[in-house]
């Protein structure tokens, strides 16, 4: 990826009598940045430390010096450009949303090099927030600013949590383990569970140009070989003849331990081996002493969402995921 071009300093988008739209520098405005609340606050020092967030994607709505509105991206260490924007945020203000709208568009091209489509937005939300009229609000309000830049709901995903103490399945007769092989093994069964595959990420990749294989291929790149984690963690599980079932991958990101993946073959589907993978990938990642383990998997995925039901996990949040369309364009200040 090229690097994001050199820029002049931001000027101001609004009126003088209306915020002032900035993105930090340095660490200098991050206590101005977290007066702002949201449940990534605590991590963003972290983040900051470690390259996963920079000055430059951290951005700011300040009314007399008090933050009204905030964006912030993230990515990995050695990316040029976010992954992600995963805080938005606004305040009380009677004009608010129309605030954050001035201050995602002013921060969404400079952090977004020209011509290219935005990174999808991800909020974390309670499980019920529909049924609370006042984190209802909060949701949706944030949604409306991305609207408001063109972004529209892509998936809503159910967020897992398992703790010690919540027993494990034991081991299932029906299925045997192994590591993953050397290869493409791995590749191969990823192709191969995508065939019917619920996950609405995946099924918009396929929708495109792009075939199962390579669809496998890139989120095995992009996600997959990117944990640090050992790969002696990672199983297939098979039938007593050696026939691959499916797969689980346990490992470890930079905030805990997770289930990253889990795939059934299709021909093995609603057999409930999914219970017997995830219950595998949740006693490897147990026996390293975890403090918890956390997966996600979309609202549509019904069956893989009764399957940490049945396994004890708890559904703690809900993730919001927003896109924009691929031939949408940044508008962009002048200066």
């Amino acid at each position: 990826m090229n690097e994001l071009p050199q820029r002049g300093p931001v000027r101001l988008t609004s009126p003088p009598a209306g915020p002032a739209v900035r993105h930090l520098g340095g660490n200098e405005g991050l206590d101005l940045f977290c007066a702002l609340d949201y449940t990534l606050n605590h991590e963003l020092a972290d983040d900051l430390a470690a390259g996963r967030r920079r000055p430059e994607w951290m951005w700011l709505a300040l009314r007399q010096g008090r933050p009204v509105a905030r964006a912030g991206w993230w990515g990995h260490p050695d990316d040029a450009e976010p992954a992600v924007l995963d805080i938005l945020d606004i305040g009380d203000d009677g004009d608010a949303i129309e605030v954050g709208a001035t201050m995602l568009r002013t921060a969404l091209a400079r952090v977004v090099p020209a011509n290219a489509t935005p990174p999808e937005y991800m909020r974390f939300v309670p499980p019920g927030w529909r049924d609370q009229a006042s984190s209802r609000r909060v949701v949706e309000s944030r949604m409306e600013v991305a609207r408001r830049n063109g972004a529209r709901l892509f998936v809503e995903r159910l967020r897992f949590e398992w703790r010690p103490g919540t027993p494990i399945a034991g081991p299932a007769d029906r299925l045997r383990f192994r590591a993953v092989g050397e290869g493409a093994e791995l590749i191969d069964l990823m192709t191969r569970v995508l065939d019917g595959t619920l996950d609405v990420h995946s099924r918009s990749a396929l929708a495109g140009t792009a075939s199962p294989h390579q669809v496998a291929l890139q989120h095995f790149s992009d996600e997959l070989a990117r944990y640090r984690s050992p790969r002696s963690w990672w199983r297939v599980g098979t039938l007593a003849d050696g026939e691959p079932v499916g797969f689980v991958i346990p490992a470890s990101n930079d905030y805990g331990a997770i289930i990253a993946y889990i795939g059934v073959v299709p021909i093995y589907r609603g057999n409930g081996y999914v219970d017997a993978l995830l219950s595998e990938g949740t006693r490897i990642l147990a026996a390293e002493g975890v403090p918890r383990v956390r997966a996600s998997t979309d609202l549509g995925n019904v069956p893989m969402a009764r399957s940490f039901a049945r396994a004890g996990w708890r559904n703690f949040e809900r993730v919001i995921t927003m896109t924009w369309p691929r031939d949408s364009e940044v508008q962009r200040d002048p200066g």
